[in-house]
């Protein structure tokens, strides 16, 4: 893959040209082959070389951001893919994770990762799928008995779709992308995994949230798909707290631990640092329960929800945080599918029945070993030891993810290779739910971020590369400028301290700073 170096960049830097207007000085305008060429592809289909798969649209769109030809294809039997091909195209290549159980085409427009802005306005070319089914016929998990299917879903889905959109990119443009990318959050986090650790000569840059990462026997401290499934399901059996009380503790934590980050605004950002076993402790029943205060039940619950699981004195499953709303966390209905994917069962399962002392190891050996649901720490390393580039982002109010899925897997990614993983950030958004949402700031652009990591080295956090989060006004437009705050988007486990001046709405009067020191952290590899 090319690279700019520092020979190659000194010759422009020292005529006064900056890094990102080397950026736009490097780049390759690709001639826009126009609408009937775009029509073009319906006839072509044959000559592209692509086994099982129909091209089934081509239409040319002259949308007010940039014109683009937009094609339609399915690989048989039903796996759906879009592509749009612009006409501004700047050589670089975007692939979409998808959401839930997939069924339906990613939203290409605005997708995780962009902050909401089109990515084909400004060059890219941009490609969804369906994840290999068709919610219409496959609503939710219920393709789980069909083993195709599933593996689509899991792995081959990646492979497909690039495929597809790398033949069309040398049909229409006659020449490859040079800089690919892939992004998602949630379902598209996971799929951003199986890209890094799978795929990883297609993609230069892979940003993946609120996922799920590596597999059981990595001891990644719960992070992988078995791990989830089984905190998800202890999560269920064990109840979230009602919802008067989780509300209630919530705000406790809020107004205790608050200003730790230097500035009472409503969020927690140094999340570590609050001392949630005493909040929780203080708001003991002690005069009868009165729908507020905490039961031993409650607390109870309160301990087995912000506790790893553990199974054979290992740690299996990752905690949610202390900062999130324990009402809450359940997996949204996601446990009863991931079990009947592990099982090949057409109905969900109820993580009711299901032991993890007696079945962890079957469904660890289902969705990782058949389908490597998720992509292995061996494989992630293996892709950062190549120069290629990692965001790992979640937010820490999460309650369909628990956010030390992140936080447990970027430690093993640490401990696994300090060296290559000097090629990956963790982001950790304080007051954000689950990919966005939430008191914090969710709107981010690491897409930006990420491409002027790969394409002109600029670091991430530097001047010519800013790392900022910011929470846009309601109903109003994506732009930072217009946000109501913004944040520095610290790597973790920094996080953004106001420094006692300045205006509190601007990521210029914070600075990172470090978190606790890796020894206080929950996340233990092996318990003793």
């Amino acid at each position: 893959m090319y690279r700019h170096s520092k020979t190659r960049f000194s010759p422009l830097l020292k005529a006064g040209v900056g890094a990102s207007a080397y950026l736009l000085l490097s780049m390759q305008v690709a001639a826009a082959p126009g609408a009937a060429a775009c029509n073009a592809l319906l006839t072509q289909a044959s000559q592209l070389g692509l086994r099982s798969t129909t091209i089934t649209g081509a239409q040319y769109l002259t949308p007010a951001t940039g014109a683009y030809c937009e094609v339609t294809a399915t690989v048989a039997p039903s796996h759906d893919v879009r592509i749009r091909l612009p006409d501004t195209w700047q050589q670089r290549y975007l692939q979409l994770g998808g959401g839930g159980f997939d069924g339906n085409i990613s939203n290409l427009s605005g997708p995780f990762a962009s902050n909401g802005r089109d990515p084909v306005a400004n060059g890219y070319v941009v490609a969804g799928d369906n994840g290999g089914h068709r919610s219409a016929e496959f609503p939710g998990p219920t393709f789980a008995a069909d083993r195709g299917l599933s593996l689509s879903y899991a792995t081959a889905k990646i492979h497909d779709t690039t495929t597809v959109a790398k033949a069309l990119i040398q049909s229409y443009y006659g020449q490859q992308s040079k800089y690919r990318y892939f992004t998602g959050c949630s379902n598209g986090g996971k799929n951003a995994s199986v890209a890094a650790a799978n795929f990883a000569d297609y993609f230069d840059g892979v940003i993946g949230g609120d996922g799920v990462w590596g597999h059981a026997d990595d001891d990644v401290g719960g992070s992988d798909m078995a791990g989830l499934t089984s905190k998800w399901a202890r999560s269920v059996q064990t109840g979230g707290l009602p919802a008067a009380k989780g509300l209630a503790l919530y705000r406790k934590t809020v107004e205790a631990c608050d200003a730790l980050d230097g500035l009472s605004d409503g969020v927690v950002s140094n999340v570590r640092a609050c001392p949630f076993a005493k909040i929780a402790e203080a708001m003991r029943c002690t005069a009868g329960d009165d729908g507020t205060c905490l039961t031993d039940a409650d607390l109870t619950k309160v301990e087995v929800h912000t506790s790893p699981l553990m199974l054979d004195g290992r740690v299996i499953g990752a905690p949610w945080s202390a900062s999130a709303n324990l009402a809450n966390v359940a997996g949204a209905g996601l446990p009863s599918g991931f079990l009947a994917l592990a099982l090949r069962s057409p109905a969900p399962i109820d993580p009711m029945t299901y032991d993890v002392a007696s079945q962890f190891t079957g469904v660890a050996a289902a969705l990782d070993g058949v389908y490597s649901m998720t992509g292995d720490l061996d494989g992630v390393v293996k892709f950062l030891r190549k120069d290629k580039k990692l965001f790992l982002y979640h937010g820490w109010e999460d309650t369909t993810v628990p956010s030390y899925v992140s936080v447990n897997f970027f430690s093993a990614l640490q401990e696994a290779d300090g060296q290559a993983s000097r090629n990956a950030r963790l982001y950790m958004a304080p007051g954000v739910g689950h990919c966005a949402g939430g008191s914090g700031a969710d709107s981010i652009d690491l897409l930006s971020m990420m491409s002027r990591w790969v394409e002109n080295n600029a670091e991430p956090g530097s001047p010519a590369n800013p790392a900022i989060a910011w929470k846009r006004a309601p109903n109003g437009p994506a732009e930072q400028s217009a946000a109501q705050f913004s944040r520095p988007l610290c790597p973790f486990p920094q996080f953004a301290f106001y420094v006692g001046r300045g205006d509190p709405a601007q990521a210029s009067s914070y600075v990172c700073r470090p978190g606790l020191p890796a020894s206080t952290n929950s996340f233990k590899r092996k318990a003793g």
